[in-house]
């Protein structure tokens, strides 16, 4: 019983912080883990979801398989893309540790700047980019169950 009022008190507390007025995305340009550029800007007209993680943080490890099932439901939606935005490890530890857990979304690697202007303060943090480049939602932390308000968040963008 104890565990089940603190599941439902962390679903409150992230539903909290994820409350937000709509703000405007930073633009970025980031290397994919072959050295492509990618721009967020590449993106416009489409919602993506971004993941901030690295594969020290439990959190963001256990957030993981819940990304991946989103990647893999909606990979053939025109509409809709998951980037996952890795915290500053290695191209060979990335790839490694995406191997071990069977990751498919595409990676960038982060710097400085996006996570100055993401105001990335603690991982993971995943935002939801509506079509017109603006933030729609964002996301502090992960519990199991709030992959439901991201799934509900991205049904609204994608109508």
């Amino acid at each position: 019983m104890f565990y089940k009022k603190l599941f439902i008190l962390l679903l409150f507390v992230v539903a909290f912080f994820s409350l937000s007025c709509a703000e405007i995305s930073y633009d970025f340009t980031l290397q994919d883990l072959e050295g492509k550029p990618i721009s967020l800007s590449d993106y416009k007209g489409k919602v993506v979801f971004i993941d901030f993680w690295a594969s020290w943080c439990p959190p963001c490890r256990m957030s993981i398989p819940y990304v991946e099932k989103l990647y893999e439901q909606y990979k053939d939606n025109e509409d809709f893309v998951v980037l996952g935005i890795n915290l500053q490890e290695s191209k060979e530890d990335i790839t490694k540790f995406m191997k071990k857990q069977k990751m498919n979304y595409p990676i960038l690697l982060s710097d400085n700047k996006v996570i100055s202007n993401y105001k990335i303060s603690s991982i993971p943090r995943f935002f939801l980019i509506d079509r017109n480049g603006d933030v729609y939602n964002k996301y502090v932390g992960f519990a199991p169950g709030v992959e439901e308000l991201w799934q509900k968040d991205i049904e609204n963008l994608l109508k």
